[in-house]
């Protein structure tokens, strides 16, 4: 099955780190009139442990992963594969990215672990670690250098064939994530994710990865992610909310191509990956700490989540911080007089429009 921003094998992946937030320090400021649920996630997941004795708390330790659990490792194809250039890959956003020096001490990953070239002996290492699994991201560029299937590079493909029955031969699930953040450079020439064109560029890409290694893959998945290509102009803001509403609307599209095309045949699983941090209130008692705590979630997982899992729509309280700090926007753009219309008009801004346009469109079908 895969994952390109598609979800480990019919269940959310989420990475946490924890942290504790104040509502002093919290740069997420509080808008009042937002509507938030009536019990935050920290107190409803301490609820659920609270009045465990201690005996319970350390069941915990031992027999609690279901059977079918798998134990597992991962990588991305820009960390390890190296051969940025070679049997005809094309160029993506990381390789650019690092080639313009963007990257710590100018490095790049135009070698890094060489796996493309050394494909048996990561396996043969692999296999001492005795896993079930084993996530991997295809490359977008290296099968189809770009971005479409007007050019399909079959080293590429061959290259992720011999991958995946090498794999199984060693008794290895492979799992699959078919975006991990290396967007086909020749794609981000045409605005990459702001350009809505890219989700049938990417339902076409799924599709290929399907009908070539779904055969032998049952868990795919594809992510969500940041760095590269570096938007940095005024606009970021509202870049980030059309890109992840695209991002969004080509996770629908590509699940149910999957569902209606592939799972009867492949009984595959298919997903969104979501990365998130955990956040506690600095001080449980206080209701503005566990406010901030539970907006910090909304903003770094409710974002995406509460589309796909909840209603279709973004969280109120990511919404109304969004529709105040455009009011902000508002104000200081008219006092600093950097779009002007006619006097007889409301002043109004690009940025602002795009903010207006995610927004009011912000329905996400699944």
């Amino acid at each position: 099955m895969f994952a390109s921003f598609m979800a480990l094998a019919s269940t959310l992946e989420i990475l946490t780190s924890i942290y504790l937030i104040s509502s002093e320090t919290n740069t997420l400021q509080e808008n009042p009139d937002a509507v938030l649920a009536p019990r935050s996630s920290y107190q409803t997941v301490w609820e659920m442990f609270a009045e465990q004795s201690e005996s319970e708390r350390d069941s915990f330790l031992q027999d609690v992963f279901p059977s079918g659990f798998l134990w597992g490792t991962s990588t991305g194809a820009f960390n390890i594969e190296g051969a940025w250039a070679e049997d005809g890959k094309g160029e993506s956003i990381w390789d650019q990215f690092g080639h313009e020096g963007h990257v710590h001490l100018n490095q790049t990953a135009d070698v890094a672990c060489d796996s493309y070239y050394k494909t048996s002996y990561d396996i043969y290492l692999l296999r001492g670690l005795h896993p079930q699994l084993y996530k991997f991201s295809v490359s977008w560029s290296r099968i189809l250098p770009a971005g479409t299937k007007k050019t399909i590079n079959s080293k590429g493909v061959d290259y992720y064939n011999r991958l995946i029955d090498n794999l199984l031969d060693s008794d290895i699930e492979p799992m699959v994530t078919l975006f991990h953040w290396d967007l086909p450079q020749a794609l981000q020439a045409l605005g990459g994710w702001q350009n809505e064109s890219i989700i049938d560029a990417f339902v076409s890409y799924a599709d290929f990865c399907f009908s070539t290694f779904g055969d032998r893959v049952n868990y795919a998945g594809y992510g969500t992610g940041q760095h590269p290509p570096g938007i940095t102009e005024p606009g970021a803001a509202s870049y980030k909310v059309g890109v992840a509403h695209t991002i969004l609307k080509a996770h629908a599209k590509v699940w149910h191509l999957y569902n209606d095309k592939y799972r009867s045949q492949q009984l595959g699983k298919v997903g969104l990956v979501l990365n998130s941090d955990w956040a506690e209130p600095k001080t449980p008692s206080s209701s503005e700490d566990v406010r901030a705590a539970e907006r910090y979630l909304q903003f770094m997982l409710g974002w995406f989540a509460h589309p796909i899992f909840v209603n279709g729509d973004y969280p109120d309280v990511l919404k109304a911080q969004i529709q105040e700090e455009e009011k902000s926007l508002e104000r200081c753009w008219t006092c600093l007089c950097w779009y002007w219309v006619d006097s007889s008009a409301k002043r109004s801004s690009p940025m602002l429009r795009e903010y207006r346009q995610a927004l009011n469109t912000c329905k996400v079908s699944v």
